[in-house]
């Protein structure tokens, strides 16, 4: 066990870039990077051999006191429900209760998905809820305000308030494209109430949470004063508390869980035992090997996100709301990952270098690309990239500024949790930042002066598409 925790430490006292660049080898102790991005603190807990293999809580449960995340502190999980709720999805698939392909509306009681030209072309089935084809709209939902009454999961498919989101409905053929929809799975919250007669959070628990000894693990919205104590508090891009110490997200399924890295942990193991076969599983192999199966040319799978290939193949999800972040991942065929939670909306950077810390002690193969080899864009050339770019398609923000100092090009997007940082072109020639792993490509008009900027995030899927509006 000594050894197991010298990685543990290894890996957190030599944190990694994201995007680690050709001659420019660096790594950080978690400290300086709990400082740098206000953070609070974080639970790590590592899968090696296929089973849990280590746990470790850095830094506090809240700024500005001293109590420390132990490694079964409590975080919000924000969109790593969704996994959870698809596997109680694919249960009952499994059972022959539901069919993957079937109409979604067979087997919606009392609220049916409106039909419109779109499901008339192509009818919404839970194959594509679970995999974000279904053309549903309302991508996520935020923590709820504190105070107010939460709106019920009807009120959210509806509309109506006290739902802060419009009605869920389809605006695109199904099946054709991906679009992220959190509005899709709430619509998988009803269908799993409405066919095993359980609330959600009594269905987790009963399904899940409690076979596999998930403990410290709850759908229960807002967060019980029994799970309190043992809770972090999330903090904002400032490090600063956010109002409600704990986010309210009534919609459950898409966001709604609470839960600590050992637990997430072990329900990935199993999710991975159940892809192998192996006895007493969550679902058969064959619903697993379904599940863990790309859905479309990018990363999605049923419920999970796939990135690689061979014996790089790794199934996880990210998790993003008002004062949490978190990621998790798990190679299939080395039964190795990670599950990081961070209590800061700046864990959004640092639960990627973390990963990489882990995947370097830990010994993951097939799982580091290449360093990237900087192509030198000299500073007489930057007014070719230089200006503001409206943001015309993807995420939701205004747009996106490019600016020269001291002979490095540097980029901002208005609204989003990340700070200004340097811009780096790449042998392809497209920009990254070592931050993050989006790639950006750049359209250029006959004068060599770039017009438009297309974002790719890992996996082929284009997360943004900005046209140049000013050169200064």
């Amino acid at each position: 066990m000594v050894g197991v925790l010298n990685r543990l430490e290894d890996a957190v006292a030599h944190v990694l870039p994201v995007n680690p660049v050709a001659g420019h080898d660096v790594s950080w102790p978690i400290t300086d990077r709990l400082k740098e991005y206000n953070c609070p603190g974080v639970a790590i807990a590592v899968i090696d051999g296929g089973e849990v293999a280590d746990v470790g809580g850095f830094g506090l449960k809240e700024a500005g006191r001293r109590e420390p995340v132990a490694a079964d502190t409590m975080f919000a999980g924000a969109s790593i429900s969704k996994p959870l709720a698809a596997v109680l999805a694919m249960q009952l698939v499994d059972q022959g209760r539901i069919g993957l392909d079937q109409p979604v509306n067979d087997y919606l009681k009392s609220w049916k998905l409106p039909e419109n030209s779109f499901t008339k072309e192509a009818p919404v089935t839970l194959r594509h809820l679970l995999c974000h084809k279904a053309g549903t709209t309302v991508h996520g939902f935020g923590a709820f305000p504190a105070g107010q009454t939460p709106p019920s999961n009807m009120d959210t498919l509806l509309g109506r308030p006290p739902s802060l989101t419009p009605a869920v409905v389809v605006d695109k053929v199904p099946g054709r494209s991906v679009r992220y929809s959190g509005g899709g799975t709430q619509i998988v919250q009803l269908l799993l109430e409405e066919q095993t007669g359980l609330e959600f959070a009594d269905l987790a628990e009963q399904r899940i949470f409690a076979p596999l000894g998930m403990t410290r693990s709850t759908f229960r919205q807002p967060l019980p004063e029994s799970f309190h104590a043992y809770t972090a508090s999330g903090h904002d891009k400032s490090g600063g508390l956010i109002k409600t110490r704990f986010t309210h997200t009534p919609q459950q399924a898409a966001g709604g869980v609470y839960t600590t890295a050992p637990d997430y942990a072990r329900f990935m193991v199993e999710m991975r035992n159940a892809w192998l076969g192996k006895p007493n599983a969550l679902m058969s192999q064959a619903a697993a090997r379904t599940m863990l199966t790309r859905q479309d040319p990018g990363q999605f799978a049923l419920g999970w996100e796939l990135f690689g290939d061979g014996p790089g193949a790794r199934f996880g999800h990210g998790g993003s709301n008002e004062g949490f972040q978190c990621n998790t991942t798990c190679l299939l065929e080395q039964g190795k990952g990670a599950v990081v939670l961070t209590n800061s909306l700046m864990g959004i950077i640092l639960y990627s270098e973390i990963i990489n810390g882990v995947a370097r002690a830990y010994q993951w193969s097939s799982f580091f690309k290449d360093p990237k080899v900087i192509q030198i864009v000299p500073p007489e050339e930057h007014h070719r990239y230089v200006g503001r770019y409206r943001i015309v398609s993807g995420i939701s923000a205004p747009h996106i500024d490019i600016w020269s100092e001291n002979g490095q090009l540097h980029s901002f997007i208005e609204g989003l949790i990340l700070p200004p940082r340097p811009i780096y072109m790449g042998q392809n020639g497209r920009f990254f930042t070592q931050q993050t792993a989006s790639e950006s490509a750049v359209t250029y008009d006959a004068s060599g002066q770039a017009v438009e900027l297309t974002a790719w995030a890992e996996g082929g899927v284009e997360i943004l598409r900005a046209i140049r509006e000013t050169s200064s």
